[in-house]
């Protein structure tokens, strides 16, 4: 996959690159440093440097807020708001400055953004953070909220076009999903960017509790992953089958529900193909007393 600019960032302009009229890398190491004065000179100098691109770091430290926030340089993070930063981005494939402080337990950062700041957040009903990126991290007083401000908000995508009832059923955050099939989340909704999969697909890998809630709630228990890839044609008894967790339990609970033992994948391999092929033996045997 590769990342999509997003339309609000800023790429380095080719002039600059060329003639070496701007250190971005350095100026990033400012940031990691927490060097606060350098930092104002350089978007003194350079207001475009705000939004810029990092050419030299993956998703953490995409943008200088990213970079910021990932390193507890609440300062740096105040002075680039104040400057207009983009502060919850939407962008495919990468993830908002509020959660790489998450991410790195940078607490003080994190309330910063949930607490002192939510409103400035474009597109998250005012409430510092998506629904999606929320039910990912199991806060659920914050999905609730969304749900109650937005009746539509349980069909955001997230950043690899997942839905919040994906993350909350592969996390295990069972209030979430229930509060998300409460407000009407689509239990057969595809991930549609990376991996591929519904979500009974995503809690299949290791989580009996969000297995049985989306079976209760009508998940089709022989549903197919429809992304082109590695995933193709899976069924969730496959993809659990796939897992190093060796999940047995969500095993028996998709066989109890009519899951079929002997359904092939995108690449011809069943279930107990995929067990055996890792040495997964808690869920091959499951499937073999079970006549896989």
């Amino acid at each position: 996959m590769h990342p999509i600019q997003h339309a609000g960032s800023n790429i380095v302009p080719e002039d600059h690159r060329r003639n070496g009229q701007v250190d971005v890398a350095g100026f990033f190491e400012t940031i990691r440093t927490g060097n606060l004065d350098e930092v104002v000179r350089n978007l003194d100098a350079h207001p475009w440097l705000v939004d810029v691109v990092n050419p030299d770091r993956g998703i953490n430290e995409r943008q200088p807020l990213h970079c910021a926030a990932g390193h507890g340089r609440l300062d740096i993070v105040k002075e680039l708001v104040a400057r207009d930063a983009e502060i919850h981005p939407y962008t495919p494939y990468h993830y908002p400055p509020v959660i790489v402080a998450h991410w790195e337990k940078q607490e003080e950062v994190r309330r910063y953004f949930l607490e002192e700041i939510p409103h400035r957040a474009a597109g998250t009903n005012g409430l510092g953070i998506g629904i999606v990126m929320a039910a990912r991290c199991g806060w659920v007083e914050i999905v609730k909220e969304h749900t109650k401000r937005d009746a539509l908000a349980v069909f955001q995508r997230g950043p690899i076009f997942e839905t919040a009832l994906h993350w909350a059923a592969h996390n295990d955050a069972i209030e979430v999903v229930r509060v998300l099939l409460a407000a009407g989340a689509d239990v057969e909704a595809d991930e549609t960017g990376l991996y591929g999969g519904k979500p009974l697909h995503w809690a299949s890998e290791h989580q009996p509790e969000s297995v049985r809630v989306l079976l209760d709630h009508g998940a089709d228990v022989n549903s197919r992953n429809l992304q082109p890839g590695d995933f193709f044609g899976r069924t969730p008894l496959i993809m659990n089958a796939s897992q190093d967790d060796d999940c047995h339990e969500v095993t028996e609970l998709l066989i109890e529900a009519g899951a079929d033992i002997h359904a092939k994948d995108g690449a011809g391999n069943t279930a107990l193909d995929h067990a055996d092929a890792g040495g997964r033996t808690r869920i091959a045997d499951v499937l073999r007393r079970s006549g896989g």
